[in-house]
Order: C-alpha cells, then sequence, then structure tokens
C-alpha cells in the first residue's frame, strides 16, 4: 500500500500519447474518445477541432505574476463566500509532480465520457459526498494509481517542455504549441517542476477550471461559444501573465478515423 506521507511522483509527459496510455490502462476507450494536440488559440484554426470537446488540458508556467493573480483570485474568493460548484468532482493534488495524474483525473471525472468498469469507475463513485482532500486520500489507498502513472512516465523519453512559435494577430500573441524533441533522458523524481497542468470542462453550461492547486473548481461563467472557443479565452488571459513561451494544450473529443 502506497505511504500516506506526503509523496512525490515523476512529472508526466505533456502528450497525447503519454496521456492516451494512461487513460487507456483506466479504462477509457480511446478508439471513441482520445485527447490530442490542440495547435492554435485563433477561432478560425479551433473551428476545425473536431466536436464535441469534452475536456480541455492546459500546462503553463507557474511565473510569479502568475502566483500573485491567483493567490488574489483566491483571498477574493474565500472572501466574497462564491458558492461551491456543487456535481463536480475535484481533488486537492496533494503529490508533488502529480498535476499530469490530477489534470486527468480531473477530464475523465467530470467529461461524461463512458469507461470501462474498473478503478477509475470505483474510484468516482468512492469520490461522492467526499471533500477534495478526503479524494485526494483516496488515490493514495492503494498502489494502483502510482503504478499507472510512474509506468506511464517512465515511458516517455522527452522533458515535459513544450515548444511554442508566436504569431502576431489583431494585436494578440497567438501561440502555436506543440512539444519539443529532446534527447532521451531518465526520469527523475527530484526533477523541480515549475510547469502545471489544470482542466478546463463543462458543467451545466458553464465554464469550470479545475486546478489541484486552487482551494476549489472555479466557475469561470456562462460558455456562449463552446467548450474549447470559451477556454481559448481563459488561457490569452494565463499567456498575459508570462513572458515564457511554455504553454501547451490538449483535448479530450472524438478519435478521428484513419
Amino acid at each position: 500500500m502506497a505511504s500516506e506521507e506526503r509523496q512525490r511522483w515523476l512529472p508526466l509527459e505533456s502528450n497525447p500519447e503519454s496521456f492516451n496510455a494512461w487513460s487507456h490502462s483506466l479504462g477509457l476507450d480511446t478508439s471513441q474518445y482520445s485527447f490530442q494536440d490542440c495547435y492554435a488559440l485563433d477561432a478560425e484554426l479551433l473551428g476545425s477541432v473536431k466536436q464535441p470537446v469534452k475536456a480541455v488540458i492546459l500546462l503553463f508556467p507557474i511565473t510569479e505574476a502568475y502566483e500573485k493573480a491567483r493567490l488574489e483570485e483566491d483571498a477574493r474568493i474565500e472572501e466574497d463566500g462564491v458558492e461551491q460548484v456543487a456535481d463536480i468532482i475535484y481533488f486537492k493534488q496533494t503529490i508533488a509532480n502529480a498535476c499530469g495524474t490530477f489534470g486527468l483525473l480531473h477530464a475523465l471525472a467530470n467529461a461524461g465520457v463512458p469507461l470501462e468498469p474498473g478503478y477509475l469507475t470505483k474510484l468516482f463513485e468512492q469520490c461522492k459526498d467526499k471533500t477534495p482532500l478526503e479524494r485526494a486520500q483516496l488515490l493514495t489507498a492503494t498502489d494502483e494509481l502510482e503504478r499507472v502513472h510512474t509506468e506511464t512516465a517512465s515511458s516517455g523519453q522527452t522533458a515535459a517542455s513544450p515548444s511554442s512559435n508566436p504569431i502576431l494577430v489583431q494585436n494578440f500573441i497567438l501561440l502555436f504549441l506543440s512539444t519539443i524533441n529532446l534527447p532521451p533522458q531518465t526520469p527523475d523524481l527530484d526533477t523541480q517542476v515549475d510547469l502545471h497542468f489544470c482542466t478546463f470542462v463543462e458543467h451545466k453550461g458553464n465554464l469550470i477550471e479545475l486546478d489541484g492547486r486552487r482551494n476549489s473548481p472555479i466557475n469561470r461563467g456562462k460558455i456562449t461559444r463552446n467548450l474549447l472557443q470559451d477556454t481559448a479565452v481563459r488561457v490569452k488571459k494565463i499567456i498575459e501573465l508570462s513572458n515564457s513561451l511554455e504553454f501547451n494544450l490538449i483535448t479530450l473529443n472524438p478519435t478521428p478515423e484513419d
């Protein structure tokens, strides 16, 4: 059984291959739904992404400006007593370097995609009527999730560092996002990761941001176009808080036909 002490896992690569391997091993039929790269943020190219997009996972750099904005927003939400988002399965991240797995959990728990009976379906059923911290404790009750995470992270050959080529469109920098190919390297538990994953899903017509480092799920308001288009608006705001180009966007949507 996994230790109840705070753990540190290997960082998970930010690419569809890793995400699909992780998800398939835990019950997602990737012939129906799968994780896929999203290469741009402009409306025309986003419109070409196969719908329906069920979840979006963002990898972004944790910068000083982002942290300042995050802490201020968390304090404002707590002070205003904003109503909690009900009927969402949200996990508080308690395991270092495991934000990739928490992002995947948030996606598959709330996207409404079919899962084969097994670990995830049992876990999500157990999560009902529990707090975010109690849900996180369920993840270390057995070794299953750590095993899948470690196998997936160990099978990767590159660091989770995306590369972006900026283009200027109507005075706003949009990013083409892709994973760079780095020389093969051995994953390291002591790696200091300054990149982080968060997940966006639709819930009752609202855009919900799920980030295990936050105090709770965040309702970003009514979706006015679709999940992907409205997520892109939020992503642009996060980009504005960074002078880094280390961003990556991955969607969960119907698998393209061969």
